[in-house]
């Protein structure tokens, strides 16, 4: 197939108009994804509780069995037990389908109860922003994500299509350049630079909440019955209740040595079982439920789990993901990044960066190709304030939301709003008021909020050490490498942002230059 002008011009056109009306979600999507590739790392920044937990390979069944033992289970009630890691070294313990329901964290050598800060941490108000913008009101927030999914892997195949010298533009970079150009190859060495996680994040997103967009397709095959097709895509499914008396479990450890000795007799290869689930607690249909789910050293999702009767302790069934889910697994295992190899994880931040450089430039050479044919001085204002506040506002005000972490006293509640209320209020504050801000103070708001940024980010570790009696000296010998690695990059983003507020205090100055530039130029030629 020869690829002429016209098809070109057709896909530029394509290109052009498929970023102007998604490329603000989806550079708040790719923002969000990037802090989310380590939201269990500022967990512990934000939660300083769990820096100090380091023994995660001890038996649970000193801390599980004391609270199973001295509960009362309903005949349809589920306890559910999470394994420490050295990501989150907690033991997660959730009662639910009965009369009363808890969800608490515990202590893995102690068994006491940890009180966490009231927060949503990164895991509950970053990772949720990624895929579903907070928006929950029918669901509409995931149908926008998966409508920019599909825009952005639209806009990767016609920004292929578009370069004639595609590697060429991969080694181009003029800063010297005037402003547009050096935007333009900054957003084509951004765009190649990762092009491959710029099609696998969407598509793999996409594919994981496929239920959401397709529901009752996905289980056409099982006559509508979602709950068949769950066991059949999961293995996860709730016998139905005896109505008679059960036994507990005496231990849990004894159930997940077998699980794991199963899969590793099956697989040849080490598996660590990441929760334990146990159904109908209190009925004598009880059930064990082991579960594997992610593997440290595959990519691919791990989707294994066996289940074993409470009171005999026989193996009633041992699921294993069909071909198909296998295949889907490698897509969304490289989506949720759970594995243990901190270089791939590492490069993966840089890619989302990368991802969050092309949509910004590409914003920018839009709105600079805008004023330079002429447009009305209003809608150049309207379109810069727009821009600004979805860039810098967007990481100004994840930097709001991490300072509030440290400020608000413990006990912290206003207007109606508990502790975390209050973090999530210091966001959308900050985020609404940078886009007010960049109305009125037009080109200025660039080098403003680059300050801002660069404020926020230095505020937030200096309050951590403030409020937490830890330098990062400490922490990079000794202590927790996930707060002093946040530490890190809050300090590196600070000068960075520090950097580019010099360089835009001086525009004068930078379109002298650029004018001098020209008018040599044009005397060469």
């Amino acid at each position: 197939m020869r690829i002429t002008d016209e098809f070109r011009k057709s896909m530029n056109w394509l290109h052009t108009w498929t970023g102007i009306a998604v490329s603000g979600v989806l550079f708040v999507v790719f923002w969000m994804g990037t802090l989310t590739v380590f939201h269990l790392e500022i967990n512990k920044w934000m939660q300083p509780e769990i820096r100090d937990i380091v023994s995660i390979d001890g038996p649970m069944d000193p801390v599980v069995i004391p609270l199973i033992n001295e509960a009362e289970f309903g005949p349809q009630e589920q306890v559910f037990f999470s394994r420490p890691s050295a990501r989150t070294p907690l033991i997660r313990y959730r009662r639910f389908g009965g009369e009363e329901r808890t969800n608490t964290y515990l202590h893995p050598a102690t068994g006491e109860e940890v009180t966490l800060t009231d927060t949503l941490g990164a895991s509950g108000f970053f990772y949720p922003f990624h895929y579903s913008l907070h928006m929950r009101w029918i669901g509409i927030g995931y149908w926008i994500v998966g409508l920019a999914s599909i825009a952005m892997l639209v806009l990767t195949v016609s920004g292929v299509f578009i370069h004639r010298k595609i590697f060429q533009d991969f080694f181009s970079f003029r800063p010297q350049k005037n402003l547009r150009r050096s935007t333009l190859d900054l957003h084509n060495m951004t765009a190649l630079i990762a092009l491959p996680s710029h099609i696998l994040f969407p598509l793999s997103g996409i594919l994981i909440f496929g239920l959401v967009y397709v529901p009752d397709a996905l289980s056409v095959p099982f006559g509508g019955d979602r709950a068949s097709y769950t066991e059949a895509r999961v293995g996860y499914y709730v016998p139905e209740p005896e109505g008679r008396p059960g036994v507990k479990p005496q231990s849990l450890d004894a159930f997940i040595e077998r699980a794991e000795a199963v899969w590793m007799d099956r697989d040849g290869r080490r598996a660590r079982a990441d929760f334990v689930r146990v159904i109908n607690a209190g009925d004598s249909s009880s059930t064990v439920m082991v579960h594997h789910s992610f593997a440290p050293r595959r990519v691919a999702r791990a989707t294994g789990n066996i289940s074993f009767d409470t009171a005999t302790g026989i193996l009633k069934k041992d699921f294993q993901p069909g071909n198909g889910r296998l295949a889907s697994s490698w897509l969304e295992g490289a989506h949720f990044m759970r594995y243990d190899n901190w270089l791939v994880r590492w490069l993966f931040f840089f890619a989302g960066l990368s991802g969050c450089a092309m949509i910004g430039t590409g914003m920018l050479f839009w709105m600079r190709t805008r004023i330079r044919r002429g447009f009305e001085p209003l809608s150049v204002r309207v379109i810069r304030a727009l821009t600004v506040g979805i860039v810098l506002g967007t990481i100004a005000s994840s930097g709001a939301f991490l300072v509030a972490n440290r400020l608000l006293p413990a006990d912290a509640r206003a207007a109606g709003l508990d502790r975390a209320g209050l973090e999530v209020a210091a966001f959308f504050t900050v985020w609404i008021g940078t886009f007010l801000h960049a109305g009125l103070r037009d080109k200025a708001a660039w080098k403003d909020q680059c300050m801002l940024i660069s404020g926020v980010a230095l505020l937030a570790p200096m309050l951590n050490w403030l409020t937490t009696d830890t330098f990062l000296t400490s922490e990079m010998f000794g202590g927790s490498a996930a707060v002093a690695g946040t530490d890190f990059i809050l300090l590196a983003t600070a000068a960075a942002s520090a950097f580019a507020a010099h360089r835009l205090s001086s525009p004068e100055r930078t379109a002298k230059r650029n004018t001098a530039t020209v008018l040599a130029s044009e005397e060469l030629h």
